[in-house]
């Protein structure tokens, strides 16, 4: 508006052609950039995924620019490799219903797509369940292991200059569970039809009103609508919902959310949101509301700055890093302790 001001009141000179190369190089400076470089990085020490039985936990571990996957026997405390790959970024892991198989993200290095790969358990026949190139995270198994879900990412860039490139334009897939082989000739099933700008988390639940149903939430930047909660039942759309949950404190332009999950079966959800406590310095913390009502929020920690990798647990407790510190917490007495 103050360019457009400037050129409107003064003549033709050197003057208004240096005001004009100036707006155009503005314009090309802060038009959105797609990069097809991704941005992927060594997750958190403390994020984990524990198998069901409890006596397994998969622990990702930095070594420069990869990070590994560790399977840790929680009786004696020995800890070996899950796979073999030399580099990479092994992230998200999350165990089978049954305990028996594991999914995980996967990236060759730091800019490259991220495949979604299937391995047992216990380390044996490692292999991607998702194409090349598809750019696929945030792997989840159905109630009943027989299908994968996951997030499709359609290109990575950014809206500011100052901002870090991130993946954009998401939709969720799901593909039949193959334990033994990849899933070569086999089509992946497109769920959602929204290319949601921002994907944060994607959580896979038994739908207990129609049996053999399945309900997912995602929590998602509804970009330019602001940050939402989406559930989606297969099979049943009119039982959709969104919610918007607003917690004391939060931003002047609207709620922020990190990860969102189901807990008590579905009944309620446990989600990350921000608050801005002093002036623009933004504090996460963890909350939780009824999935049938999308009321009774409930501030489950008070801690100070950004919380993030929430993730539940088989027994119904919590983990997330704050200020590089894992935490685990029991959702009934609110209670977090370092793990």
């Amino acid at each position: 508006m103050r360019v457009g001001k400037i050129l409107s009141i003064v003549v033709v000179s050197i003057a208004s052609l240096i005001v004009i190369a100036a707006a155009t190089i503005a314009v090309f400076f802060f038009a959105s950039s797609r990069s097809a470089k991704q941005q992927n990085f060594p997750p958190p020490e403390g994020q984990q995924a524990i198998s069901p039985r409890g006596d397994t936990v998969l622990v990702s571990q930095k070594s420069g620019d990869s990070s590994f996957l560790f399977r840790k026997d929680r009786s004696n405390g020995t800890s070996v490799r899950l796979t073999a790959t030399l580099n990479g970024i092994e992230s998200e892991a999350t165990f089978s219903h049954d305990g028996k198989l594991v999914v995980y993200s996967f990236a060759s290095s730091p800019d490259s797509k991220s495949t979604v790969w299937m391995v047992g358990a216990d380390g044996r026949n490692p292999h991607a369940i998702t194409g090349k190139d598809e750019d696929a995270v945030h792997p989840a198994f159905s109630p009943d292991d027989s299908k994968v879900f996951y997030a499709v990412s359609r290109f990575t860039g950014n809206h500011s200059p100052v901002v870090r490139p991130a993946r954009h334009d998401w939709d969720v897939f799901s593909i039949p569970v193959q334990s033994n082989a990849p899933s070569a000739g086999i089509a992946p099933t497109q769920i959602t039809h929204g290319v949601f700008y921002d994907l944060r988390s994607l959580d896979i639940v038994a739908d207990d009103v129609s049996p053999g149903g399945t309900k997912f939430l995602i929590s998602t930047t509804g970009y330019p609508i602001g940050a939402l909660l989406e559930e989606f039942n297969l099979g049943d759309s009119g039982r959709d919902k969104i919610f918007q949950p607003h917690v004391p404190g939060e931003s002047s332009v609207g709620p922020s959310y990190g990860e969102a999950y189901f807990i008590h079966k579905g009944m309620d959800i446990l989600f990350l949101a921000a608050t801005d406590t002093a002036g623009g310095d933004y504090d996460y913390n963890v909350y939780s509301m009824s999935d049938v009502t999308g009321s009774d929020i409930k501030q489950r920690t008070h801690l100070k700055g950004m919380t993030k990798e929430l993730k539940v647990l088989p027994d119904g407790r919590a983990t997330f890093v704050n200020g590089g510190v894992a935490y685990v917490l029991d959702i009934s007495t609110q209670t977090a302790k370092p793990l």
